[in-house]
């Protein structure tokens, strides 16, 4: 715990220290710069460990999915803190390229929704892209999840992207995202009403997700993102008026273009 108390020190955060132009609410500037190095740290510990079980030729998809999930986090934060979105691109790319030889029947649907969504989001390259998607093929094959079948969601945000492909009409967890489903296949006023709607409930849907309050937790808080929706309303072309200043939409995400 040295480095985290060294990091922290048990300081409170204060509202009027936000930085200019930082994204996410519930804390400071002073705050997620110590989240940054964290999570730089993390990567440098996360990786010395891959190395050294490379070695010993036991390393395993877990590790690289591990990775990815370092990265993730650290996209996560910088996109929270206001990093330039050029910055938070090249940091999610690496966080790709692990992501696609990461997969395990275990692999969760969440860490799939937001690698397709923030693929699709930040336009990345289609051979990465199709590496993230070549996760959710390989769970629709093969998961160890007894609840697992083709996901309407993952597969919206997919085919949009690539054009074809699945069309599942149903979710794997219903009570979480049944109603993202049916916005899909609303006309444009409709959806967009719907959108505000799920926005506005959406932090609470997820109170049973681990990262449910981490704002009052040590350490934890990385940003709440709800990026499907971003995705979502790009792929539809929402207009995202009433909702954009939710605090849980990504709406730099979704008015930028990549050069």
């Amino acid at each position: 715990m040295g480095f985290l108390n060294k990091l922290f020190g048990g300081s409170a955060a204060k509202e009027d220290e936000r930085s200019p132009g930082q994204r996410a609410a519930l804390k400071n500037a002073k705050y997620f710069e110590k989240m940054l190095q964290l999570k730089e740290h993390n990567i440098v510990v996360d990786m010395e460990i891959r190395s050294d079980l490379m070695k010993q030729g036991k390393a395993e998809p877990y590790h690289d999915w591990s990775m990815s999930f370092d990265y993730l986090q650290k996209f996560t934060v910088a996109y929270s803190m206001g990093k330039p979105l050029e910055e938070c691109y090249d940091i999610f790319i690496t966080a790709a390229d692990w992501f696609a030889n990461g997969w395990e029947p275990d692999s969760t649907y969440a860490d799939m929704l937001e690698m397709v969504a923030l693929g699709y989001l930040l336009q990345i390259p289609d051979d990465k892209f199709n590496g993230i998607a070549k996760i959710v093929e390989q769970s629709d094959a093969g998961s160890d999840y007894p609840e697992w079948k083709p996901d309407g969601i993952l597969w919206f945000i997919i085919n949009a992207r690539r054009g074809g492909g699945k069309n599942p009409d149903e979710v794997i967890y219903p009570t979480l995202y049944s109603y993202l489903l049916d916005i899909t296949r609303m006309s444009k006023e409709d959806a967009t009403v719907a959108m505000k709607k799920y926005l506005d409930t959406w932090y609470d849907l997820h109170r049973n997700d681990p990262w449910y309050d981490n704002h009052k937790k040590d350490q934890a808080y990385i940003g709440y993102w709800c990026w499907e929706a971003g995705a979502i309303s790009k792929i539809m072309q929402l207009d995202d008026t009433t909702f954009k200043d939710s605090p849980y939409y990504p709406k730099d995400l979704v008015e930028w273009v990549r050069r």
